[in-house]
Parts: structure tokens; C-alpha cells; sequence
């Protein structure tokens, strides 16, 4: 049985998460992976090849990590709440985003090519973002 206390649990608003993420890598848009994690770090599911040699587990919890760092830098810049971070690396961009509805908070990571520039990388996650806001706000 499913804790409804914790929509998280659930495995089927997890399979609706993860054709979510499947569909929007497929798409041409420099999107190379995704990845959902709880907001304490526990990956919830992801589009990394069963033959990458990215650690799961260590990159969900460092990604809710990098989101909370990132709710508390704006804090102390006298900002409102954090809603994603950028990072730039010289093989392309890594951007997190934050999903908070009243009943859970997860975060969302998105690898983009060298060759995605930062409007397309934000434009991309955001339509992700929508789509998995719709899902959580139709689970009962």
C-alpha cells in the first residue's frame, strides 16, 4: 500500500515522472540528461543510459544539495526563494530547477550540450518543469 501522505511513493506518479523526462530528452533541443530528485536527495528517477558511468545517487543528492545552496545564496542577497541555478562548464550547462506545491518538493537536473545556449537550456527545462507541475498537481 501506498503512503498517501508522501505522493512521492507512489509508483505510478513515479512511471508519469519518468515518460515525462523520456519524452522531453527525446525531443532535439541539446537536452543530453535529466534527473528528478527529492528535495533530500534521493533520486526518484532520471535518462541517464543504463550505461553511463554518472552515479545516480551521488548526483541526486548533490543536486538537492546545489538547490538548497542555492535557496540560501539568495537569501543572503536579499532575494526571494530560489527557483534554479546554472552551471556553466566548458562540455555545456547544468541547470537545476525547484518544483514546490504544497505537498512535496522535488528538484530537477538537466544536462544541455556545449552547443545549447542558456535561453534554449532554461526554455527546455521550464516546459519540463510545467509538464511535471501538471502531473503533481493531478495526483490525488
Amino acid at each position: 500500500m501506498t503512503d498517501s501522505s508522501d505522493p512521492l511513493n507512489s509508483t505510478t506518479l513515479k512511471a508519469a515522472f519518468a515518460e515525462t523526462l523520456k519524452s522531453a530528452t527525446s525531443s532535439d533541443n541539446g537536452l543530453e540528461f535529466l534527473l528528478m530528485a527529492t528535495a533530500d536527495g534521493y533520486c526518484l528517477c532520471d535518462t541517464l543510459s543504463e550505461f553511463s558511468d554518472i552515479k545516480r545517487d551521488s548526483l541526486a543528492a548533490m543536486a538537492a544539495s546545489f538547490a538548497g545552496i542555492s535557496d540560501g545564496l539568495a537569501s543572503q542577497a536579499n532575494k526571494p526563494a530560489a527557483n534554479g541555478s546554472i552551471i556553466e562548464t566548458n562540455a555545456g550547462l547544468l541547470v537545476c530547477k525547484q518544483l514546490k506545491t504544497s505537498r512535496c518538493e522535488v528538484v530537477l537536473l538537466g544536462a544541455f550540450s556545449k552547443s545549447t545556449n542558456h535561453g534554449i537550456a532554461l526554455w527546455s527545462l521550464n516546459k519540463v518543469v510545467t509538464d511535471l507541475l501538471a502531473i503533481l498537481e493531478n495526483y490525488n
